[in-house]
């Protein structure tokens, strides 16, 4: 490892006498001082000790003055240690080569030790200086490294809240960020119990799982229930040790901050507490960590806002959905539960489509959700059609059909209202979607826009694959249900033609479980109507 030695001066000068009164002078003037006989030992010793200031005579045994100097100019270790070189030729070109070898001074024999001192003092106080603008440029280095550290991880953490699909992934997201920008080796995020004033721990790294299960802070308690009752950030730094509360918060160094929503549903806004605390350098946490912590406390609390207010919403949208879906069975009692079954049958054969087949790389869990809440909205646009049509008990003449043929634009106009560009429903344009294409055919023959192939969205496809497996099985005033291997071998013809092949190839591999459902809801159907009658 290599030595650093403050105010320590190397001479190399093979005269002992001449070297003995330069060190004399030296330590009398407070210096410390090192010498070495000859150029290589100058060398050896420079790398190992990294003087402030090299004395170096010319003319030196094994390696002369002027080569050494080269040599430690050469060399990163010791390219910054100042030279001051003495020589008993004073000649204009001795001079020259001393300073191209990269002597900061030059000194001709005989010499007096006045001037040496003087020079050397000279040189001494711009080499520390040197130095010491070489540390602060270093330590500036860092901090700035550190800073565009933390600046990143913000960075990063604030664009991972923004795509984080679930509340979970937000906790992790928060407390790993955390870690990141403090080092810190204990940490808690701990949030507001529903309809309580207490706080528990929902994320924790470095304590006891044990102390983690038993958390439950009430207002003022400790200083993570005094950041919840006060809403302001705690940091200390304390001598000995410290602690934060009696659940193994214990440090000489921590910062508490709240996440505070001004949309929270408490009075004060504050949804939870980010603690953090230890540190293995024992190093108080500076300002700008701390600003950090509130900066990710306060993205923490607008992500998990934004998450209660979207499940709020899409609780409120399935019932929506499932209300207004079911509009059409009060227009044709024929509906009854074929919305449910429809629905149910649609999350079947987007479940096997997604175990393999083409869309099985397309098809989410998110997909087969939406699938099965938008699946009751496909027939809406019938509550625009006449009655007369509608209920007719026979079939529809060709200027019947063309009417009932509009309620696919009419549920595609009614649905596209609710769409609003500036906030993306991707439930809501699914609704559209089913509503408007599910009478689309894969040869590109339906109705009302004459989609082909993949042109027709893959939610419309799977309705219309389901939609018609239970208007085939089902009693309809213009047609008798037929059994479910008739219903299959229809399908099974139509691929290609009515169908989207691939997922005809999905429901050969699951109409059993169709037709099981089939009769579950047919028997339920018909306890209801008994009921009713």
């Amino acid at each position: 490892m290599v030595k650093e030695n403050r105010n320590t001066i190397l001479i190399v000068e093979d005269e002992a006498d001449l070297r003995f009164v330069i060190l004399a002078h030296l330590r009398a003037a407070g210096f410390n001082t090192l010498e070495a006989s000859n150029g290589q030992e100058g060398i050896e010793m420079a790398i190992e000790h990294q003087p402030d200031l090299v004395i170096m005579d010319v003319g030196l045994p094994i390696l002369d003055g002027v080569a050494a100097t080269k040599l430690l100019k050469g060399n990163p270790e010791t390219s910054r240690i100042p030279v001051l070189m003495l020589t008993g030729r004073s000649g204009a070109e001795d001079v020259v080569r001393g300073l191209e070898a990269g002597a900061q001074e030059y000194l001709a024999k005989p010499f007096d030790l006045t001037e040496l001192l003087a020079r050397v003092q000279s040189v001494h106080k711009l080499a520390c200086a040197h130095r010491d603008l070489d540390h602060l440029n270093a330590q500036l280095e860092v901090e700035v490294d550190s800073k565009t550290q933390r600046i990143q991880c913000l960075y990063e953490v604030m664009r991972d809240l923004n795509q984080a699909s679930s509340h979970d992934r937000v906790l992790d997201l928060v407390i790993d960020c955390a870690e990141r920008l403090t080092g810190a080796s204990r940490l808690s995020l701990l949030l507001r119990e529903p309809m309580s004033d207490r706080l528990s721990c929902s994320r924790a790294i470095g304590i006891d799982p044990a102390v983690v299960q038993s958390i439950s802070i009430s207002d003022g308690e400790g200083i993570a229930g005094e950041v919840l009752r006060r809403g302001a950030t705690f940091s200390a730094s304390v001598s000995g040790t410290g602690a934060m509360d009696a659940r193994g918060y214990d440090s000489k160094n921590f910062v508490s901050t709240p996440l505070v929503s001004s949309a929270s549903g408490g009075e004060d806004g504050i949804i939870g507490v980010l603690n953090v605390t230890g540190r293995s350098d024992e190093k108080p946490y500076t300002e700008e960590e701390i600003d950090c912590l509130q900066s990710l406390a306060s993205a923490a609390a607008i992500a998990l806002e934004n998450f209660d207010r979207r499940d709020q919403l899409e609780q409120s949208v399935r019932v929506l959905l499932q209300t207004v879906g079911h509009l059409a069975e009060y227009r044709d009692e024929e509906t009854t539960q074929h919305l449910s079954r429809v629905s149910r049958m649609a999350g079947l054969l987007a479940t096997e489509a997604q175990t393999e087949g083409p869309y099985a790389s397309v098809i989410t869990n998110d997909f087969i959700d939406q699938l099965v809440q938008a699946a009751p909205l496909h027939d809406i646009g019938k509550v625009g059609v006449p009655d007369e049509i509608l209920t007719k008990p026979g079939k529809l003449t060709d200027a019947e059909f063309e009417i009932m043929k509009t309620h696919t634009e009419i549920g595609r106009r009614v649905l596209s209202q609710a769409l609003d560009p500036a906030h993306p429903a991707p439930i809501l344009e699914m609704c559209v979607d089913i509503a408007s294409s599910h009478h689309e055919r894969f040869n590109g023959k339906g109705y009302p826009n004459g989609l082909s192939g993949d042109i027709i969205p893959l939610s419309a496809r799977m309705i219309a694959l389901v939609d018609a497996y239970d208007a085939i099985t089902s009693e309809r005033r213009y047609s008798p249900a037929k059994p479910h291997d008739v219903a299959v071998e229809i399908i099974r013809d139509e691929a290609g033609a009515h169908f989207d092949p691939a997922l005809v190839d999905a429901f050969m591999r699951c109409h059993q479980q169709f037709a099981f459902l089939r009769e579950r809801l047919t028997g339920a159907e018909s306890t209801q109507i008994a009921l009713a009658v």
